[in-house]
């Protein structure tokens, strides 16, 4: 499943919601909204939508639609979430939130060539703050499309807005494997490593890539660590399936 852009940040409600300033009430009662989606309190999420509501203007529709469309998604009412994630983008054309959110949401739903026409109007918004991670979701759906070429370019975009992103550097590093540019995959790979933990694909991949560079210790250590952190995984079938070739 891919994150949308939910709101997490911590933050005090006070005198800031002053008697007509109906600009600054709405964003603190959607702020807190977001708040509470982001901690999965559906229930507060929706008050605070619908104080929010009292105080929207017609320049503010896309963010309140666009609440809206997450809550039903978290209460799993997808038909609900996709009228109000169109609600939203019918109000807004340019909201990046709302459509790197209904991007993710197609994506989950396997749409993918509606997500890309989403996800690609984020990740060209200059200002827009999750950009290197639209980058990201038009790389998986890309992967997911086949655009190999394609998908290598948005992550290696990734790459370079936000190098201490770990998980786009696999991605690099896969695709440059079954392009048998085992050297840049090697390299990419080990970006990844420096990064984060080992998962069950960053494994598979480093016992193909050891195999490839004649390195016999060193596949037989990745996958024993395959093997046991990983033993239920599909890649440490493909691997026992691979051990017996």
């Amino acid at each position: 499943m891919l994150p949308v852009s939910v709101l997490t940040a911590c933050i005090s409600v006070g005198s800031s919601n002053k008697a007509g300033n109906s600009e600054a009430s709405f964003n603190q009662h959607m702020t807190l909204a977001l708040q509470y989606l982001g901690r999965k309190n559906n229930d507060l999420a929706r008050v605070h939508l619908k104080k929010a509501k009292q105080f929207n203007s017609s320049s503010a529709k896309a963010q309140l639609y666009g609440g809206y469309a997450l809550l039903y998604q978290a209460e799993q009412d997808m038909g609900l979430a996709e009228q109000h994630y169109r609600k939203a983008i019918g109000s807004d054309q340019n909201n990046s939130m709302v459509r790197y959110n209904f991007a993710a949401f197609l994506y989950n739903q396997r749409r993918f060539i509606e997500a890309l026409e989403h996800i690609e109007v984020a990740s060209n918004d200059l200002e827009y703050a999750r950009r290197p991670q639209a980058f990201y979701i038009s790389g998986l759906i890309q992967r997911q499309l086949t655009l190999s070429a394609e998908a290598l370019r948005s992550f290696v975009k990734v790459n370079q807005l936000l190098p201490e992103y770990a998980a786009p550097w696999l991605d690099t590093a896969e695709i440059h494997f079954e392009q048998k540019r085992f050297l840049e995959a090697g390299q990419a790979l080990q970006q990844f490593s420096d990064l984060a933990r080992p998962t069950a694909k960053s494994l598979w991949l480093s016992v193909r890539l050891e195999k490839y560079f004649g390195n016999r210790d060193a596949v037989a250590s990745q996958g024993l660590k395959l093997k046991k952190l990983f033993p239920y995984s599909s890649e440490n079938r493909e691997y026992q399936q691979w051990l017996q070739r």
